[in-house]
């Protein structure tokens, strides 16, 4: 081989090795998993951060760890973090932030501004309100055998595959500076040892203006995107309750205008199988179509309430704003409390499920 061809390749090799990054071991760093943010008062808020630690040591086993600090900037706090920590602080692995339903009602622009500019942040990060300090549900020592940061993270998601809409800093922010769209978080709270996700939290803008609960999330998760989960429970008669899987739903919006009145017609179809019977003969055609019957009433009822609460809060979660916009509605603000709306739902249960 040619000396030239040695060196060329040599230099080849070093310029590469240049590129790749340093690997940093996991017992030499501090990951920070999740960040929770409370409100102090119009200046200040204090930042948590939920780690793990693993100590050196084969048989080793992940530690909980937090860290606190009280500041006015992001970059403040997390100074102080750092000065906390035996190890640098890494928050590259990021999964969760939560804000405390104060910090939510004061308004997160300057928050959300900073996590969106940090590279280390991914966009598919989860964010979340709590009703109670965040500090509190970090700080916790154990739950459910895996950390606390990696258990908040699991149990919103596994709720927004389920129970509520599907959220992420990316749709966040996209619905934050979209027009025609409010934000929304998922709602939590720390119920002495246990953790839940109990609603959802409403957005104008910034500010948190509102909660619905678990059900009213469930609802608008049904008027905010195709699913193929969740419980849907209906009320046959005084204590018999039937419980509907949901195989399959979609809705679809349809404006309309009628001189200077505007409506919105919402259909709703769902395919579901019947999990709990009331103790009804699921063999039987009448009972079926009874059952569609009533859960196509209690559809349309649940989602007309909640159309129409979202209107008096004069926020807009499902983009209405959008949908009318090619209708030439004008003044949304001034005009969405006047918006009519017609909910027509379509129930099929296509499978009995197994009743013993």
């Amino acid at each position: 081989m040619r000396l030239g061809k040695v060196i060329w390749i040599i230099l080849c090799a070093v310029f590469i090795s240049g590129c790749i990054p340093s690997s940093k071991v996991l017992e030499e760093v501090q990951l920070i998993q999740a960040l929770g943010y409370d409100y102090v008062n119009d200046q200040e808020f204090e930042v948590t951060a939920g780690s793990t630690y693993t100590p050196p040591g084969v048989q080793s086993e992940p530690q909980n760890v937090s860290f606190s600090a009280v500041g006015s900037t992001s970059k403040q706090t997390r100074q102080e973090l750092q000065a906390q920590s035996p190890r640098p602080i890494e928050i590259g692995r990021v999964g969760v932030i939560i804000f405390d339903q104060e910090m939510a009602r004061n308004g997160i622009a300057n928050l959300i501004d900073n996590i969106q500019r940090d590279p280390n942040i991914g966009r598919d990060i989860s964010l979340v309100v709590s009703q109670g300090k965040s500090k509190d549900i970090l700080s916790e020592k154990n739950a459910q055998d895996e950390s606390v940061s990696q258990y908040v993270i699991n149990i919103i998601k596994q709720n927004m595959e389920r129970s509520i809409p599907e959220i992420n800093l990316h749709h966040f922010l996209f619905q934050y500076r979209g027009i025609g769209l409010d934000p929304f978080m998922p709602l939590i709270e720390k119920k002495e040892d246990i953790l839940e996700v109990t609603g959802v939290a409403l957005f104008d803008e910034d500010k948190l203006i509102d909660t619905i609960d678990l059900k009213e999330g469930y609802i608008l998760k049904i008027l905010y995107e195709k699913i193929r989960k969740g419980i849907f429970e209906v009320d046959l008669k005084k204590d018999k309750h039937v419980s509907i899987q949901n195989l399959s739903s979609n809705t679809k919006y349809k404006p309309e205008k009628r001189g200077s009145e505007y409506k919105i017609k919402v259909s709703i179809t769902m395919d579901g199988r019947v999990m709990e019977g009331g103790e009804l003969d699921l063999t039987k055609k009448k009972n079926i179509e009874k059952i569609e019957k009533k859960a196509e009433k209690m559809l349309e009822s649940e989602a007309l309430d909640l159309l129409g609460k979202l209107q008096k809060l004069n926020v807009d979660p499902l983009g209405l704003e959008e949908k009318l916009r090619q209708k030439g509605f004008t003044d949304w603000k001034k005009k969405y409390e006047e918006l009519q709306f017609e909910v027509k739902a379509d129930v099929h249960v296509i499978q009995a499920g197994i009743m013993e």
